[in-house]
């Protein structure tokens, strides 16, 4: 499968997004836009038809083997091809209306870190040294952590966004339509929940993975000092203290919404540490092999 089989449609799924995105910005202004709304979810339906066809060409022709996620632009690919249907479903739910608008850049953000995954970073994943069943099952905790706390952030983002409307009491018309701030608390804590209940799998299962095999991987025995170790421990902190919102008044409406955007960034920036960093315990390539697509 040649790399232009990964990029190019990767790209058409971006300019998708961000399309979609254009449309739902257009949309917020005038709700009674429906033309708008069909657009952008045959636009999104593309998105996840083009991920998911291609996530699954890659497992097919690219590694030939049980193992789906085996370099960091198929667990991109299979982030997007999650989103794009979590979104077309919260289009379709008035309590949420308008949350599309916030979930739409981060998917957009997925698909270009992902054409850059493609292009010029791509690294597999050093398989053949650990257990493939906890290889999965980190992989898969790992990326379905970071899509619950990408859905988190964006509740957290629009409610920051419509408390500071009704605040200011301008354009308070275009706000009533728009998901109320108790409604965006509880999916801030519900998808903190999901993604603090994931992220202690990845962190137990890449726990497991690092002790058992740290003279072949690049954190070596001293991991507990690498950044990120430090970055997605934090991230956890910070998802533990989110799923306490309710029993604490403390970190409740605006101080919950801006944790799980801290949340977000902290999880983001532990895969940047992975790529900038080579920190990864997965991606320590064997001696003299070149990554490649």
């Amino acid at each position: 499968m040649p790399e232009s089989a990964t990029s190019i449609p990767l790209i058409l799924a971006t300019l998708a997004s961000a399309t979609a995105f254009v449309l739902a910005t257009q949309r917020l202004c005038d709700p009674q836009r429906s033309g708008h709304l069909l657009i952008m979810r045959l636009l999104l339906g593309a998105v996840t038809v083009i991920c998911a066809a291609v996530f699954a060409a890659r497992v097919a022709w690219v590694h030939q083997a049980w193992l789906p996620v085996q370099a960091h632009v198929d667990g991109l690919l299979l982030i997007a091809a999650l989103l794009a249907p979590a979104v077309l479903y919260v289009q379709a739910k008035p309590k949420l209306f308008g949350l599309s608008l916030f979930a739409l850049p981060l998917l957009t953000l997925i698909l270009l870190w992902g054409v850059c995954a493609s292009l010029w970073t791509y690294r597999p994943f050093r398989l053949d040294s650990f257990e493939p069943a906890w290889v999965v099952f980190h992989t898969s905790a790992t990326y379905l952590g970071l899509l619950m706390c990408g859905l988190g952030a964006a509740g957290g983002a629009m409610y920051l966004f419509v408390q500071s409307r009704v605040k200011a009491k301008t354009g308070f018309d275009q706000v009533n339509p728009m998901a109320s701030l108790e409604t965006l608390e509880t999916l801030i804590i519900r998808t903190a929940t999901l993604g603090f209940v994931l992220l202690t799998l990845s962190l137990a299962s890449g726990l497991i993975i690092v002790t058992q095999s740290h003279e072949l991987t690049s954190l070596g025995k001293a991991w507990w000092v690498s950044p990120k170790v430090w970055l997605a421990g934090s991230a956890w902190v910070v998802y533990a203290l989110l799923i306490n919102v309710r029993s604490s008044s403390l970190f409740r409406g605006r101080r919950a919404a801006w944790l799980a955007i801290a949340g977000l960034v902290l999880v983001l920036a532990t895969y940047g540490a992975v790529e900038a960093i080579g920190d990864e315990p997965l991606h320590a390539e064997s001696a003299g092999t070149e990554g490649g697509n």
